[in-house]
C-alpha cells in the first residue's frame, strides 16, 4: 500500500506503546528492584496489555472491518499492523513467561512457593478442600458447552475454567464439556497455605483450588473424571453512544454503552496451551475468529495483572514510599487563601501532600466569604474527600459546579456513582460538552472581599484524585493571578452554556488555540535559531504521536533547535535521524510512581516560557478534548521545572534512551558518575527548598 507511506520517519503508534510496555517489563527484570515490586511491575504489564487489547487492538480490528476506508484512516494496512502487534507481543510473551519463572525461583529462595494441586501434602490437600466447601462452591455455577449450541457470552475481565468431564469406568466415550468462571471478583486470587515446618509460606491460587473441588460441584452427575484449562477473552471496550437518540438522557446514554462494552466483539483468546484440541476447536468455531483476531497459546494461569494484589510476605520487600511534604508556603496552620494571594505555589504530587488541596476546599467550604467552587473531575478517588469536601461547601449554602467527563475510559462506572451522590445532595453536575471529552484539571474558588470578587484557583495536570496522587507524579499551580482565572471562570460559562468559546490571552486551551500555540512557539524556538542565538526545547509528556507537531519539530530540529524530550509512553517521533531529527534526543523514566506530570519549557532567548499541561500532544487532546495548558509566570517556579526536567534528564538508575530501534537501553553511568535516581533526587531537591525556607 505504497500511497499509505509517510514522506518522513514516524513509529507505528501501536509498536511504540508496546516499547513502552516493554520498558515496565524491564522493571519487573531488574533486580535492583526489590522482590515484591518486581511482581508488581508484571501485574502493571498484564494489566496494560489487556486495556491495549480492548482499545487499540481493537480499533485496529474495526479498521480491518473497514476495508480500504480504514487502511487510509491508519495510513497503513490495518492487516499489518495487527500482525506487527501479534509479531511483538508473542517476543514480549515469552520474555514475560521467562522473568515469571526467574521470579519463582528467586521467591523459593526466599521460602515463598505457589503451589498447584500436584504439590500438596495431605494436610494441605484438606485445607484447600474444606475452604472450598465453605468459601467457594456456592459461587461456582457450571455452563455445560456444547457442539450443537452457542456458547454462553464470556465476560470480560473475568477468568475461566475449561473442564472436561469423562467417566472412569468408560474412558472411551466421548467427553463433555463445561465452563466455570473462577470467582476472583469477590474471592482473593492468593490463598495462603498452612506448612508443617513453619518456615516456609505457601500459596495457592484460587484457581487451582477451584480445579481440586470440581468432584464437589459435579458430584450429582455422572461423571467422576476431570481435567481443566484457564481461558479469558479480552473485548472490544469502545464506547457505542447513540449522539442523535435525544429521548434518552446523556448519563442513561453512557451507562447502557458501558452495560453493551460487557457484550463487544472477543478481541483476544488467551488459554492454556494443553488444552484438549478438540476443545479448542469448538472455541475457535463458536467464536467465529477472523483471520485478524489474536488467538494465543500461554501458560497454566492468565489474568497475571492479579498480581500487583500478591499478599506481603516476609521476604517479598516492595519500595518505600516518600513522606509527603507539606509545601515550604502552606506550612500546617497557614490560612491558604492568603498564603495563595501572596504567591503563585506549584504542588508537585506525590512529593508534596494531597493534603493541601483537600484543605483549601475545606477551608473554602465554611469560609462564610466564599460564594462559589467550581471543579472539573474526570477520574475521581473510590472514597472521595474531594467530593465529599464539595458536597460540604453545598450543606453550607454554596454555590458549587461539577463538571463530570463520564466518558473517562474505564473510570464510566464509577463517575456515575459520584455524579448521583453529588446530585442527591444538590450540586449542580453538567456532564461535559457534547462532542468533546474534558480532560481539562481545574478549580475555581469565588470569594467576596471588600465588595468585590477575588479568585483563587488551581490547574493540574493530574486529576483531583487522592488515590492517585499517591502514585502519581503531577504539578498543581495554585493561583490568584487575576486574568488567568478569569479565563478559567469564562471556560467554567462555557460549560454550562456551550457557545462559542473566546480567544484566551495567557491560557491555551484545546480544541481552539493549543495547536496553534504550540506551533508558535516552536516557530519562535526556530526564529531564534536562525538568528545563530542558542535555541531550544525541554518537554515532559507521556505521550506523543501527533502527526502536525511531529513534523514542527523536526523542522525545528532542522534549524538547529536543541530539543531534549521525556517520554513516558506511546512516542512516534524517530529521533536521531540524519536529515530530521539529529538534535533531538529523548529519554524516557520508569520507576516507583508513574510519571505523569507535563510541562515544556522554551527558552525564548534566555527569557523562558513554561508551561503546565492537562494535555498529552497526541491528536485527540489537541483536537477533540477540552485541555488547559497554563504558564507558569513566576521566575522561582520557572527555575523549579528546569531543575527538575535537569533531575530527570540525568537519571542513570531508571532513565532509558529513546532511539530510532526502539532498543530501550538503560542510560550509561560513566564511572565514577553520582547516581541519580530521579525520583529520590527530586524528592530531596523539594526537601531541601522546604528546609531551607
Amino acid at each position: 500500500m505504497e500511497e499509505l507511506k509517510r514522506s518522513y520517519p514516524f513509529f507505528n503508534k501501536e509498536v511504540s506503546w508496546l516499547s513502552f510496555n516493554a520498558r515496565v517489563l524491564q522493571e519487573a527484570e531488574d533486580k535492583r528492584n526489590p522482590l515484591g515490586e518486581r511482581m508488581k511491575f508484571l501485574g502493571i504489564y498484564s494489566s496494560n496489555l489487556d486495556e491495549f487489547f480492548r482499545v487499540r487492538v481493537a480499533m485496529n480490528r474495526r479498521l480491518c472491518q473497514m476495508g480500504k476506508t480504514g487502511a487510509r484512516l491508519l495510513h497503513e494496512d490495518p492487516h499489518e499492523a495487527l500482525k506487527t502487534i501479534q509479531r511483538e507481543v508473542k517476543k514480549q510473551r515469552e520474555q514475560f513467561n521467562g522473568i515469571m519463572i526467574e521470579l519463582y525461583k528467586e521467591m523459593e529462595e526466599q521460602g515463598i512457593y505457589i503451589l498447584d494441586e500436584h504439590h500438596l501434602n495431605e494436610k494441605q490437600v484438606a485445607y484447600v478442600k474444606s475452604y472450598f466447601e465453605s468459601e467457594v462452591r456456592h459461587k461456582i455455577f457450571p455452563m455445560i458447552v456444547d457442539m450443537r449450541y452457542r456458547l454462553p457470552e464470556l465476560k470480560d475481565k473475568t477468568l475461566y475454567l475449561a473442564v472436561e468431564m469423562k467417566k472412569e469406568c468408560k474412558p472411551e466415550e466421548k467427553p463433555r464439556y463445561s465452563i466455570v468462571e473462577i470467582p476472583t471478583k469477590v474471592l482473593p486470587r492468593f490463598i495462603k497455605l498452612p506448612n508443617d515446618k513453619g518456615t516456609n509460606q505457601n500459596i495457592i491460587l484460587i484457581d487451582e483450588v477451584v480445579r481440586i473441588g470440581l468432584p464437589s460441584i459435579f458430584r450429582d452427575s455422572q461423571y467422576d473424571c476431570f481435567r481443566a484449562w484457564n481461558f479469558k477473552v479480552v473485548r472490544d471496550s469502545e464506547l457505542d453512544i447513540d449522539e442523535d437518540d435525544i429521548s434518552v438522557s446523556y448519563l442513561n446514554k453512557i451507562n447502557q454503552s458501558v452495560q453493551n462494552r460487557r457484550l463487544g466483539d472477543v478481541v483476544w483468546f488467551l488459554y492454556d496451551h494443553h488444552m484438549d484440541e478438540d476443545l479448542l476447536e469448538m472455541f475457535i468455531r463458536k467464536m467465529k475468529f477472523k483471520k485478524y483476531d489474536t488467538i494465543t497459546a500461554g501458560g497454566r494461569y492468565h489474568n497475571f495483572s492479579d498480581f500487583m494484589k500478591f499478599p506481603r510476605l516476609t521476604g517479598l520487600p516492595t519500595c518505600e514510599s516518600h513522606t509527603p511534604l507539606k509545601h515550604r508556603h502552606l506550612p500546617r496552620g497557614v490560612r491558604i487563601f492568603p498564603a495563595i494571594k501572596k504567591k503563585d505555589t506549584l504542588l508537585y504530587f506525590p512529593y508534596h501532600s494531597f493534603d493541601t488541596v483537600i484543605d483549601l476546599l475545606r477551608e473554602a467550604s465554611i469560609d462564610p466569604h466564599v460564594e462559589s467552587i467550581k471543579v472539573t473531575l474526570y477520574r475521581v478517588a473510590e472514597f472521595s474527600s474531594v467530593v465529599n469536601a464539595l458536597i460540604n461547601a453545598r450543606k453550607n449554602r454554596k454555590e458549587v459546579l461539577v463538571i463530570l467527563e463520564l466518558k473517562a475510559r474505564f473510570d464510566e462506572e464509577n463517575n456515575i456513582y459520584w455524579a448521583n451522590v453529588l446530585k442527591e445532595n444538590g450540586v449542580k453536575v453538567i456532564f461535559g460538552v457534547e462532542g468533546l471529552k474534558v480532560h481539562s484539571k481545574l478549580l475555581l474558588i469565588s470569594r467576596r472581599e471588600k465588595g468585590k470578587t477575588v479568585r483563587y484557583g488551581g490547574i493540574g495536570t493530574g486529576n483531583l484524585n487522592e488515590d492517585t496522587a499517591r502514585l502519581y507524579t503531577d504539578c498543581f499551580i495554585l493561583t490568584a493571578h487575576k486574568q488567568i482565572l478569569e479565563e478559567v471562570d469564562a471556560l467554567f460559562d462555557f460549560f454550562e452554556n456551550n457557545y462559542l468559546h473566546g480567544h484566551s490571552k495567557h491560557l491555551m486551551i484545546s480544541p481552539y488555540d493549543l495547536r496553534k500555540g504550540i506551533y508558535d512557539l516552536i516557530d519562535n524556538e526556530i526564529e531564534w535559531a536562525k538568528q545563530g542565538e542558542k535555541a531550544s526545547i525541554r518537554l515532559k509528556l507521556n505521550n506523543l504521536s501527533d502527526e502536525g507537531i511531529i513534523q514542527k519539530l523536526y523542522e525545528a530540529s532542522q534549524a538547529g533547535v536543541k530539543i531534549k524530550m521525556i517520554i513516558r509512553g506511546r512516542f512516534s517521533l524517530v529521533p536521531g535521524v540524519e536529515g530530521f531529527s539529529s538534535n533531538i534526543q529523548a529519554r524516557s523514566i520508569l520507576d516507583q510512581y508513574l510519571e505523569h506530570a507535563r510541562f515544556f519549557i522554551f527558552r525564548n532567548g534566555g527569557d523562558h516560557q513554561c508551561y503546565i499541561s492537562s494535555a498529552d500532544w497526541l491528536g485527540r487532546n489537541i483536537d477533540r478534548r477540552i485541555e488547559v495548558t497554563c504558564p507558569i509566570y513566576r521566575k522561582s517556579l520557572k527555575q523549579e521545572l528546569k531543575s527538575i526536567f535537569d533531575i530527570q534528564w540525568n537519571d542513570n538508575v531508571k532513565g532509558r534512551i529513546l532511539d530510532k530501534d526502539l532498543k530501550n537501553e538503560y542510560l550509561p553511568k560513566a564511572e565514577g558518575e553520582q547516581v541519580i535516581r530521579s525520583q529520590d533526587a527530586v524528592y530531596n531537591y523539594l526537601v531541601e527548598k522546604t528546609s531551607r525556607s
